[in-house]
């Protein structure tokens, strides 16, 4: 059978190579590409139905979830993993795969010749039985000895790729930096966790570069010379020197700066490159470039968030300084005429934990890159002196946990004088109340004629397209750059009031209004997604009774891209840093635009009259020279929280984009900090917000300075105020308020003291009991008698932490899955050792009752794992587990995956369940076809819980929603699963204002069970 097995496989895998076998289990087999599993073509049919033994179906739903990541890929009757794959599984998935143990022993080296020689050579020998014994890999497979086999980890597969990519250079390579750097990566691979004796070569200090930073030199002309810092501690004149060991063609590369090894890796190469492709900055361009770095330096490839340092000239220090950050003049960048405050200044400007945070943040920069001042809060800070700012910053940590009324700041230091915020507040007051006085006395034109369209709208549908006829209308009467023209607004409705229908209604009706007018019926671009691409092509043809559209485009790689790009040129972004001249000026006739575009592109011209285009955001960044060129009629940006970040490429590209109209869809206008705000509303309508220390001066400081006793009050205040400065630039609804046919939705909690619209159900809560409770005493016990020991419990109250969440899902959570799947038939008395899933199969009972179905919320794969195996025996069913984090929902291999696991799960009759990561319910994913949602494992974002809600409480919900929260209480005070339930419920969004709530971090979470 095994022979006849063999052949089978050696058909479907020609040159499989070796294999290995297990008992009720996958076959394995490994070759120089990674791991194959799979099964005789009747046993993995019986697999796919859930009718294989406990160990294959658990090996299959650690493969389904590898594939459902992108990390696995099926084949007729198997699965394959990529090596580096395979050596990044955990002990737990190898084990439950059968695959072979990892190897533990001791590594030894063997060097021949000196760093600086071309005959320099290393070999690696595996200890085994007490002897030295020779190796050989294949793909993840390390073969010791006489066939013993173990399964590299990913330091082991790091030290041995660097091993054969060494010894495969011809000697005329073998220079001194790459035998640096084969024998850092093998240090890298011992940090790592790999067990191998270096020899003396362990004294090289060894670092990986965390980020690409900038030092620049100020020059006698006023210039800036810029440089990369990559290394902590390291200044200039460490840097300047080493550069030229650097070949900026390489993808990766190691720099020795004094005794220490620097290791870059190819995304920290580009970033040096980036650099010193735009090395200059001439006198009169230093002002905009410390203004808007960004717009000289990519921040995707340099770490521009926390500033940079300058050498000042005459002053022989190095400063750290931030870009455009919070108070800073515009005046003395460079701190010539001034001297800095020495560092007890601090005491001053710090009123927040937040404050203390952000300041700690700019000093670690500061020390990265060896700089002795900062700028903070429009003062220059001396923080040359390690030990005492250390000292101060702990005695204002210590003020800051004291009680409000306690604490002894100072006044606040005024850092500009009366008349310049004056001007400042005047200027950007001026522009927003120019432009809301527009929209204020305005009414639309024409209303839409609602009988060509193929779906009637909803009231509050009607009243989005008017809103956004409004902002056509007002942009075609005045189509001058003046600085209060209507550019576009912010449609922040809530997620599920369909504003993909709006904005297709609005399409139609802008080209139909200048057809009207006789003008050109320009084009017209989305950018989406890529998961969201498909959705946009079948709204088009499911909104129109007639598609107004000459034809609809795809600009996306396996799609039609390829039509429109121009053979042989480079991707734009990559060309972006090559355009510059030595004065760090864009030079436009130097672009090479690599699509057709423009009158002179003929019949492969991408921009012709009345053609939709759909695109991503990935396409607008590598394109945006030649999208930028195009004169778009509309631009509508579907999930417009991707252009948050002011300083990432594709934000700059759709700020750039030329377009009649912009409009900027998202159902969470704010994702993480009212800097999103602020970016997204500057994106479709300049200037209504100020610049950004406008707007951080007048709504974000005061939240930061808030107490925490009045930080409430004071984020709904700021709200309400952002809310009237915005004006009608923002239409924001929620579902309940405007859906009248939308079913009610009930969330039912098993807290006994929520609130904020959820209701308190006692079925879905119980006390623990049993080993459940014994365990989360033990863990309680163990702090306290830690804590009376040590003064410094910190890591251990983490740890605390995380396991009262686990122990709180199950008491057994973290023994091996065999343990808790080898026996089928006891599966239901085994969930019931956690209270919380005990309340959970009540509930799950209750629905299957009424034939209804379930999406059940779980964080942890671990959890995922078991809970499948069991519901699948307790139920009867293949539930399926839609997991990964949002790059993997991006990806389209994945997207197509995830719809299918969803359609499949609402084309069963009755009575189905469904296991999601409130991670991966992200964009695209609509489950209207459950009703019910159990939060078995909570996020700390009440924001990512209302999304994942959001997937079944949209429009073509039909039944009644029901939300409900398992709890698991202890008998004699609040248990984890209460005080994360108080934390979120004060953290949730008020409707009325656009501040967003905060996560709830883990030091709050120890603070409320006293484990600070």
């Amino acid at each position: 059978m095994k022979n006849k097995l063999a052949q089978i496989i050696k058909r479907l895998l020609p040159d499989a190579g070796d294999h290995h076998g297990g008992l009720e289990s996958f076959e394995i087999m490994f070759d120089a590409d990674g791991v194959k599993l799979y099964l005789e073509k009747s046993e993995f049919e019986r697999f796919l139905s859930g009718e294989g033994s406990p160990n294959i179906n658990l090996q299959g739903v650690v493969l389904r979830m590898l594939e459902e990541q992108g990390l696995a890929t099926r084949f007729p009757n198997g699965f394959s993993l990529d090596a580096s794959v395979a050596a990044s599984l955990d002990n737990e998935q190898v084990e439950i795969l059968g695959l072979p143990p990892r190897f533990s022993g001791e590594f030894k080296v063997s060097i021949d010749g000196h760093s600086n020689s071309k005959a320099f050579s290393v070999k690696i020998f595996p200890e085994y039985d007490g002897a030295q014994v020779p190796c050989r890999t294949k793909g993840a497979l390390v073969e010791v000895g006489s066939g013993h086999r173990y399964l590299m980890n990913q330091p082991q597969m790091q030290a041995f790729q660097a091993l054969d990519r060494h010894s495969l250079l011809p000697e005329s390579l073998k220079t001194s930096s790459e035998n640096l750097l084969l024998l850092a990566t093998l240090q890298l691979a011992k940090r790592s966790g790999m067990n191998i004796d270096l020899s003396h070569f362990e004294r090289i200090n060894v670092e990986s570069a965390k980020d690409v930073g900038v030092i620049a030199k100020q020059l006698p002309d006023g210039s800036l010379e810029l440089f990369p810092s990559v290394g902590d501690g390291y200044g200039l004149d460490e840097i300047e020197g080493r550069l030229g060991q650097l070949d900026l063609n390489e993808h990766g590369g190691v720099i020795r700066i004094k005794n220490n090894v620097v290791i870059l890796d190819e995304e920290k190469m580009n970033g040096i490159g980036e650099i010193m492709n735009n090395r200059r900055i001439p006198p009169e361009s230093v002002a905009d470039f410390i203004k808007s770095p960004s717009a000289f330096l990519d921040a995707s490839l340099v770490n521009l968030d926390l500033g940079f340092s300058v050498r000042v000239l005459g002053v022989g220090k190095i400063k750290h300084m931030d870009f455009g950050g919070l108070g800073q003049g515009e005046s003395d960048w460079f701190g010539v005429e001034s001297s800095a405050s020495p560092p007890e200044i601090i005491n001053k400007l710090v009123k927040s934990h937040e404050e203390l945070s952000e300041l700690q943040d700019k000093i670690d920069a500061a020390y990265s890159q060896g700089a002795h001042t900062i700028d903070y809060q429009g003062e220059s800070v001396d923080v040359s002196d390690h030990d005492k700012v250390k000292s101060i910053l702990g005695k204002v940590a210590t003020s800051l946990d004291k009680p409000e009324e306690s604490r002894t700041f100072p006044e606040d230091t005024a850092t500009m004088n009366e008349t310049q915020v004056g001007v400042i507040v005047k200027d950007a007051e001026d522009i927003g109340e120019a432009l809301l006085e527009k929209l204020k006395h305005y009414n639309i034109q024409r209303q839409p004629d609602w009988e060509a369209y193929a779906r009637q709208p909803f009231p509050h549908q009607e009243e989005g397209v008017n809103w956004m006829l409004k902002l056509i209308e007002l942009s075609a009467l005045d189509d001058t750059d003046s600085f209060d023209r209507i550019q576009g607004g912010l449609l922040a409705d809530d997620m599920g009031l369909g504003k993909t229908y709006m904005s297709l209604v609005a399409i139609n009706e802008y080209l139909y209004h200048r057809k009207l007018q006789g003008l050109p019926e320009k084009p017209v671009l989305i950018v989406a997604p890529l998961s969201l691409l498909e959705n946009w092509e079948q709204e088009v043809s499911l909104t129109y009774k007639s598609i107004p559209f000459k034809d609809v485009k795809v600009l996306q790689s396996g799609r039609d891209l390829a039509e429109f790009k121009k053979k042989g040129e480079k991707r734009e972004s990559v060309q972006a840093s090559e355009l510059l001249n030595e004065e760090g000026q864009m030079e436009p006739d130097k672009i090479r635009f690599a699509l057709h575009v423009g009158p002179d592109a003929g019949v492969k011209r991408l921009d012709i009259n009345r053609r939709f285009v759909i695109t991503t955001y990935q396409t607008l960044r590598d394109y945006q020279f030649s999208l930028c060129l195009v004169d778009w009629g509309m631009v509508i940006f579907d999930e417009a929280q991707n252009l948050k970040n002011p300083n990432t490429l594709q934000t700059h590209a759709a700020k750039g984009l030329n377009s009649d109209i912009k409009i900027l869809a998202t159902g969470t206008p704010v994702e993480n900090s009212l800097g999103d705000f602020w970016c997204l509303m500057d994106t479709a309508q300049p200037g209504l917000l100020g610049d950004w220390p406008y707007f951080r001066d007048r709504w974000v400081t005061p939240i930061l300075r808030a107490g925490d006793e009045e930080k409430d009050s004071v984020r709904e205040a700021v709200g309400k105020d952002l809310r009237e400065a915005v004006g009608d630039f923002m239409l924001r609804r929620i579902k309940e308020d405007q859906l009248a046919g939308l079913p009610p939705k009930s969330i039912l909690s098993g807290v006994p003291t929520a609130s904020h619209g959820a209701s308190y159900n006692p079925k879905l809560s119980a006390f623990m009991n049993g080993s459940q409770l014994s365990a989360y005493n033990e863990a309680i016990d163990q702090y306290r008698k830690r804590r009376a020991e040590e003064e410094d419990v910190r890591g251990f109250a983490l740890s605390t932490l995380q396991s009262l969440r686990a122990i709180s899902l199950h008491p057994r959570v973290n023994e091996p899955l065999q343990s808790l799947v080898c026996k089928p038939d006891s599966y239901r008395t085994i969930m019931s050792e956690s209270v919380k899933m005990k309340v959970t199969l009540d509930v799950l009972d209750e629905i299957r009752s009424a034939q209804e179905k379930v999406i059940i919320f779980i964080l942890s794969k671990n959890v995922q794992r078991f809970m499948k195996v069991w519901i699948d025996k307790i139920y009867g069913l293949d539930v399926s587990i839609i997991n990964g984090d949002t790059s993997a929902v991006e990806r389209k291999g994945d997207t197509l995956t995830r719809r299918g696991l969803i359609e499949q799960f609402e084309n069963v009759d009755g009575f189905n369940i469904i296991i999601m990561s409130p991670v991966a319910a992200g964009v695209g994913l609509t489950v209207v076809g459950a009703n019910h949602v159990i939060h078995l494992e909570r996020h700390w974002n009440p924001a990512k819980e209302a999304q994942a809600t959001d997937r079944i409480y949209r429009i073509g919900q039909k039944k009644d929603v029901y939300i409900h929260i398992p709890t698991a209480l202890h008998p004699e005070f609040d248990s984890f699963d209460v005080h994360l339930d108080k934390l979120l419920s004060g953290k949730l969004l008020l409707k009325d204002a656009v501040v967003t709530t905060d996560a709830v971090s883990e030091s709050e979470v120890m603070r409320s069970l006293g484990l600070d």
